[in-house]
């Protein structure tokens, strides 16, 4: 009989990766803000919030600190190596993400606090109520609120915003297969061992892998052949089962 953890490495439709993709922002541009990553080892919310349990409160009468705490989270995606190139060029996004990111092994990430996001069905419309409730965390019991609240996503018909203006657009974010560390866990600190590849334009590959040595980088717009050497070298360099890639 085989172990789970030994049939999971066969799954090509479930990644041991988590991905990063950097973009340009106020603090600098894709590829200054990768370089930063790499160089200080910390990932950072810039507040913004994202979950959409931001809909079930009234957010001009929350303060920015709670809005941060509560709505906001680093983002990965668990999308398949071969597939990141769907998460780009993408028409009619508000976050246009860039080829610039980091591969984290998902399990190292995992015992960093790093979850899944939640994702309610809301196709029938009949969630907000559900939301709001949750919501309510924040007075009744606020720790785990801010663990909780920042991992929520709906999907189907979009929330009714608490004192906001109600677009009646569908949404659903699914596709991503996201991961969040919940902004008030502070600091997202990691090693270069939990790194598994760096993601850059393939031109600009051998200025990174000077930079950044010991880590490898491809190019997420080129099929993950051409790199396989890079994969094995990665896998070696981890320790990993031949089966990851």
């Amino acid at each position: 009989m085989r172990g789970i953890q030994d049939i999971l490495c066969f799954r090509s439709d479930i990644s041991p990766f988590l991905i990063h993709l950097t973009r340009g922002n106020e603090i600098g541009t894709a590829v200054e803000n990768l370089t930063s990553i790499l160089e200080y080892h910390f990932l950072i919310s810039l507040g913004n919030p994202i979950s959409d349990a931001r809909f079930a409160v009234s957010l001009r009468n929350t303060t920015h600190t709670d809005k941060v705490n509560l709505f906001s989270a680093v983002s990965f995606s668990e999308t398949p190596l071969n597939e990141i190139h769907c998460l780009l060029e993408i028409s009619s996004r508000e976050v246009n993400l860039e080829p610039y990111g980091v591969v984290f092994l998902k399990d190292n990430l995992k015992r960093k606090g790093v979850s899944p996001v939640i994702y309610i069905n809301n196709e029938r419309g009949d969630k907000d109520s559900v939301v709001r409730a949750l919501a309510t965390l924040r007075n009744s019991h606020p720790d785990a609120a801010r663990q909780l609240l920042p991992l929520i996503s709906v999907f189907g018909r979009r929330l009714r915003p608490v004192g906001g203006t109600y677009l009646d657009r569908p949404v659903d974010f699914t596709w991503e297969r996201e991961w969040r560390y919940a902004a008030a866990s502070g600091l997202f600190n990691f090693e270069v061992a939990d790194v598994f590849l760096g993601l850059c334009p393939h031109e600009q590959i051998s200025n990174f892998e000077r930079q950044f040595a010991p880590i490898s980088f491809i190019d997420p717009q080129r099929n993950v052949k051409w790199y396989a050497k890079k994969l094995v070298r990665a896998r070696q360099r981890l320790g990993l089962k031949y089966s990851v890639v």
